[in-house]
C-alpha cells in the first residue's frame, strides 16, 4: 500500500510537471547548442526543479500556517482552482514555440545559467506544482512525498535527457498529443483537489 501510494503521488507530480509538453519547448529554446552543453542544461533543469520542490515542501507549510495563517483546506481550494485553470488555459492556448535563441551568443557556462531560468522555474516548476507538493506532503508526510518527488524527477530527468531523441522518435505531433492528454489529467486532479477543499470547508461550518 505504501509503495502504491508513493507511485501514485509520483505519477501525479509527473502529470502536473508535464515533461512531455516541456520537451519540445526546451529543445526549441536550446536549438543550436552543443550536444554536451544541452545535456548539462537539461540535467541542471531537472536538479534545480527537484530542489525547488523539495525546499518548498519543507518550508512552505510552515510559512503558510505561521506567516500567512492559511489552512490546508484553503490551499486545496486555491491550488485546485489554479491547476484546473492553468490546464484549461494550456489546452485552449498552448505555449508558443520560441523563435529566437539568444543563449547561443553566451559562453557555455552562461548558456546553462541563463537557460535554467525560466526553463526550471516557472516553465516546469510553477505555482500549481508547488501547491500540489504541499498538498501531497500534507496527505502523506515528508518521507513519502520526498520519495514520490525523487521518483518523479528521476523519470523527468530521463525524459529531458532523451528529449531530442524522443522528439525525433515520436515526432512533435505525438508529443503535442501527450501534452494535451496530460493537461486533461491536470484539470481532473485540480477539480478533485478543489472539491475536497470545498467539502472540508463545508464540514467545518456545518
Amino acid at each position: 500500500m505504501f509503495f502504491h501510494n508513493v507511485i501514485a503521488d509520483a505519477l501525479t507530480l509527473i502529470a502536473i510537471l508535464n515533461p512531455f509538453g516541456n520537451v519540445p519547448l526546451f529543445v526549441s529554446m536550446s536549438d543550436g547548442m552543443d550536444k554536451d552543453i544541452r545535456a548539462k542544461l537539461f540535467k541542471t533543469i531537472a536538479f534545480t526543479g527537484f530542489f525547488i520542490m523539495l525546499i518548498f515542501g519543507f518550508v512552505g507549510e510552515f510559512l503558510m500556517k505561521n506567516l500567512y495563517k492559511i489552512e490546508m483546506k484553503e490551499l486545496r481550494i486555491a491550488g485546485g482552482f489554479l491547476l484546473a485553470g492553468l490546464a484549461f488555459r494550456n489546452i485552449l492556448f498552448p505555449p508558443k514555440k520560441a523563435k529566437d535563441n539568444d543563449l547561443l551568443s553566451l559562453s557555455p557556462e552562461e548558456q546553462v545559467k541563463q537557460g535554467v531560468i525560466p526553463m526550471a522555474f516557472p516553465m516546469m516548476v510553477g505555482p500549481g506544482s508547488l501547491a500540489t507538493m504541499l498538498i501531497v506532503k500534507s496527505q502523506t508526510g515528508m518521507v513519502q512525498s520526498t520519495l514520490s518527488l525523487i521518483i518523479a524527477f528521476t523519470v523527468i530527468g530521463f525524459i529531458l535527457y532523451m528529449g531530442t531523441f524522443l522528439e525525433k522518435l515520436l515526432g512533435k505531433l505525438v508529443l503535442y498529443i501527450l501534452s494535451r492528454v496530460m493537461q486533461v489529467f491536470i484539470m481532473s486532479i485540480g477539480i478533485r483537489i478543489f472539491i475536497s477543499g470545498v467539502l472540508e470547508v463545508i464540514a467545518k461550518y456545518r
